[in-house]
């Protein structure tokens, strides 16, 4: 769904602040591979993706690891960047061919001033940053490499047949043989 009909479905925006964002945004479509958002760096944007598959992911020890998933209806952003205006830690790199509209933060910002539908847009972005943060972290601390993959395959089937092994691997905390291992006793 292209994000101004989601916008209206499921934040009640009215018209103008719709056009608004529409005059303000920008779609792009990005290939597979292709980095939106290098590690290090800084943006306003906030990505909302249409269509495709992304992954946030950091560096340790030169070493890319996913951090999270991202799909069609969701949005993204490096909260670094967008809420504190530092460099953002994580990337964010197309998965599949992408369809992915950058909205500048300063925009949303601004219109939330006036409008209690923009805060309750900021305050989704916010918190399925939060959740996924939280979960993720709970996720490694509390549960085995078998039980994170349980649940990876309850909650998000589709990342499972649309992600590369190697990156399912390095977001449940494990090495693509250890993932092998644990699909192979399923």
């Amino acid at each position: 769904m292209q994000l101004i009909p989601y916008l209206k479905t499921a934040f009640g925006l009215t018209d103008d602040l719709l056009v608004y964002l529409e005059q303000v945004s920008v779609t792009k479509t990005y290939e597979k591979k292709a980095v939106i958002l290098d590690a290090g760096h800084y943006s306003q944007n906030v990505f909302f993706i249409e269509q495709g598959l992304v992954r946030m992911f950091y560096y340790k020890l030169d070493k890319d690891i996913t951090h999270y998933f991202f799909s069609e209806q969701t949005f993204a952003a490096g909260t670094e960047s967008v809420f504190y205006h530092k460099k953002s830690m994580y990337g964010i790199e197309a998965l599949e061919p992408s369809t992915i509209t950058l909205i500048p933060f300063d925009a949303i910002s601004k219109l939330a001033s006036r409008s209690i539908a923009m805060n309750r847009l900021i305050q989704t972005i916010l918190l399925q940053a939060l959740i996924g943060f939280s979960t993720r972290l709970q996720s490694l601390q509390f549960e085995t490499a078998q039980e994170r993959y349980q649940k990876l395959m309850e909650q998000h089937p589709n990342i499972l047949l649309r992600a590369p092994l190697g990156d399912i691997a390095s977001y449940l905390g494990i090495s693509q043989q250890t993932l092998s291992v644990i699909r192979a006793q399923r």
